[in-house]
C-alpha cells in the first residue's frame, strides 16, 4: 500500500510520534485488505495540530482502491486516540468494501453461469440425441467451476469427518462424475427445472454417494476425462478487487462485528473455524446454508433445487446461522454489534 503523509501546524516530534504509532495501526488495515493488489491501494493521511484546547488533533484519511474511495476523519485531544479512531473507521470501511466486492464477484459469476448454461442447453440436447458423448462433455464441463466450488466445501467436510482421507478425491473428479451422470440422465431432466439447478441436484446426488458409501465410484471409467482442459482462470474483476474464496463473517453474520482475533487469522484459520461448525449439520441443511449464505441463491431457488418446501429450507438456514453465531461468539471471533 502506498502511503503519503501531510501535516499542518505540527512540529517534528509530533510528526515522528504520528508516523511511528501509525505503523502499528496500518498492519491491521493491511490484513483486512490483504487480497487487494498493493499497487492499487493509495492512502493519503493528513494530521492537523491545533492550539485550541478542544479537538487538539484532527486527522483524515483518503484511501483509493479499485472502484471505491474511502474517506474518514477523526478528532481528539490525544494524538494516539485520534489515530486509533481513524484506524478503526478505515478498517470498518475496508471490511464493507471487501463484502461489497465479494457480493459483486459472486453475483457476476452467478449471472454468467446462468447465461452460459442457458445458451448451451440446446447444443447439449442435440449432442444427446445424436449420441455425441465427447461433444457433450467438451461443451458442458468448462462451464462448471461453480460446481467445483460447491464440491470443494463438501469434500473438506468429508475429510474432517473421516469419510475421506485428505486428497483422496479432488473437486474436479466430483464434477466429472456430475457431467457423466448428466449425460446418462439428460433425457429425464424435468422441463420446469433450469439446467443450472438440475446440475446442482446431480452434484448433491454424487456427494450423497460419497458420504454414505465412504468411497468414490466412477460411473464410467472408460471416458477420457483427463484429456480435457477444464481449468478456470479467475475473471479480471476477481483479480482487481482482491477476491478470494474465504468466508466473510460480516456476510454470514450481519448482526455481528469481527474481532481482532478473527482479523488476525489467515484464510486457512478462518476456514477451519467455519468448517468446524458446518460439519455438524445434516447434509441437506449444510447444502442449503452454503447455497444461500456463500453462493447467494434465494430460499425459493434452494427449495426448487432440493425439492423441499420453502419453510423447511428457511428453517435449516436459520438454525445454521444461529449455530455459527453461538460458536463464533464463544470463540471470541465476533461480538454483537454495539457491544464492547
Amino acid at each position: 500500500m502506498q502511503v503519503q503523509w501531510s501535516f499542518e501546524g505540527c512540529d517534528k516530534s509530533i510528526k515522528n510520534r504520528c508516523r511511528n504509532y501509525w505503523e502499528k495501526k496500518q498492519e491491521r488495515l493491511e490484513r483486512v485488505l490483504s487480497g487487494v493488489p498493493a499497487g492499487s491501494k493509495k492512502l493519503r493521511l493528513t494530521l492537523y495540530c491545533r492550539n485550541a484546547q478542544v479537538d487538539a488533533f484532527e486527522a483524515r484519511a483518503i484511501l483509493n482502491m479499485p472502484g471505491k474511495t474511502l474517506a474518514v476523519q477523526s478528532s481528539d485531544l490525544q494524538l494516539n486516540a485520534v489515530l486509533d479512531d481513524l484506524a478503526d473507521k478505515l478498517v470498518s470501511s475496508g471490511q464493507k468494501y471487501k463484502e461489497q466486492s465479494a457480493h459483486f464477484v459472486r453475483q457476476r459469476r452467478k449471472e454468467q453461469t446462468s447465461a452460459d448454461l442457458l445458451a448451451v442447453q440446446p447444443l447439449l440436447s442435440w449432442d444427446r440425441k445424436s449420441d455425441r458423448k465427447d461433444s457433450f462433455f467438451e461443451t458442458l464441463r468448462p462451464l462448471l467451476p461453480f460446481l467445483e466450488r460447491r464440491a470443494r466445501t463438501e469434500i473438506k467436510v468429508f475429510e474432517l469427518e473421516g469419510v475421506l482421507s485428505p486428497g483422496q478425491v479432488e473437486p474436479s473428479e466430483i464434477v466429472d462424475e456430475v457431467v457423466l451422470l448428466a449425460w446418462e440422465k439428460f433425457a429425464g431432466k424435468p422441463d420446469n427445472l433450469s439446467l443450472e439447478f438440475w446440475l446442482i441436484r446431480l452434484l448433491q446426488e454424487i456427494l450423497g454417494k460419497v458420504e454414505w458409501e465412504n468411497q468414490f465410484v466412477s460411473l464410467d471409467q472408460t471416458f477420457p476425462l483427463a484429456e480435457l482442459d477444464v481449468a478456470a482462470e479467475p475473471d479480471w474483476f476477481e483479480n482487481v478487487l482482491g477476491y478470494s474464496e474465504e468466508f466473510s463473517l460480516a456476510e454470514l453474520l450481519p448482526d455481528c462485528d469481527e474481532t481482532e482475533e478473527w482479523e488476525g487469522l489467515d484464510e486457512v484459520g478462518r476456514n477451519l473455524h467455519f468448517y468446524t461448525v458446518i460439519q455438524k449439520f445434516p447434509s441437506y441443511q449444510r447444502q442449503a446454508y452454503m447455497l444461500h449464505a456463500v453462493h447467494e441463491y434465494s430460499i425459493q431457488d434452494i427449495a426448487e433445487i432440493q425439492d423441499r418446501s420453502v419453510k423447511e429450507v428457511e428453517g435449516d438456514i436459520r438454525k445454521s446461522a444461529k449455530a455459527l453465531q453461538r460458536y463464533m461468539l464463544d470463540a471470541r471471533m465476533v461480538k454483537v454489534q454495539g457491544k464492547m
